[in-house]
């Protein structure tokens, strides 16, 4: 993604309800804006963003708030690298939980394999798992709008996940003697 224009709000709302507050700040991490101040966020521009700013806008006047939009360039390729890093850091914080969940993953299937646990609830359970992390996974690669560095590790331990995954299921499937068709349709 190219990063020469951004779109920028800025908005204020009432102290109370915080639930208002705190389902603002909900969405603009889930879409992946970086906060740059206090209330004011920052994103790429792009069709989508300024969608869901109008949208987001909306919702702020409806709580008796109120919002300010702009379009915005920075006046230096300094300042662009550094919110950029900015971006890539907040992804970066998020890959790595997922690395986290993937080493919790990997000592699940470990621990099942010494309990000798070869069971069909545990294929689902594990599955479920798993299909959970790349639910997680996919998620953050839409907001991760400059390829944040921990991506690609994310990736392999992904990978691992499911390739452990699917040893595992061919060990119940063997144990059970049963044929292996497959574990997860990603």
């Amino acid at each position: 993604m190219e990063a020469n224009e951004w779109i920028i709000m800025n908005y204020t709302l009432p102290k109370e309800p915080s639930r208002v507050r705190v389902s603002t700040w909900r969405k603009l991490k889930k879409i992946g804006a970086v906060s740059v101040g206090q209330s004011m966020w920052i994103l790429p521009f792009t069709e989508e963003h300024i969608v869901f700013y109008q949208e987001l806008s909306d919702e702020i006047s409806q709580n008796n708030g109120t919002s300010y939009i702009l379009k915005s360039t920075f006046l230096s390729d300094k300042s662009t690298e550094n919110i950029i890093e900015e971006f890539n850091k907040a992804r970066d914080l998020e890959y790595s939980e997922v690395l986290e969940k993937c080493d919790d993953f990997f000592h699940e299937i470990e621990k099942e394999i010494k309990r000798k646990n070869f069971t069909y609830a545990e294929i689902e359970e594990n599955e479920y798992e798993y299909n959970k992390l790349m639910d997680w996974y996919r998620d953050i690669v839409k907001r991760d709008f400059f390829t944040a560095p921990m991506k690609t590790a994310a990736e392999q331990q992904l990978s691992k996940c499911r390739q452990d995954l699917e040893d595992f299921s061919k060990k119940i499937y063997d144990n059970n003697n049963e044929v292996n068709e497959g574990v997860t349709n990603d």
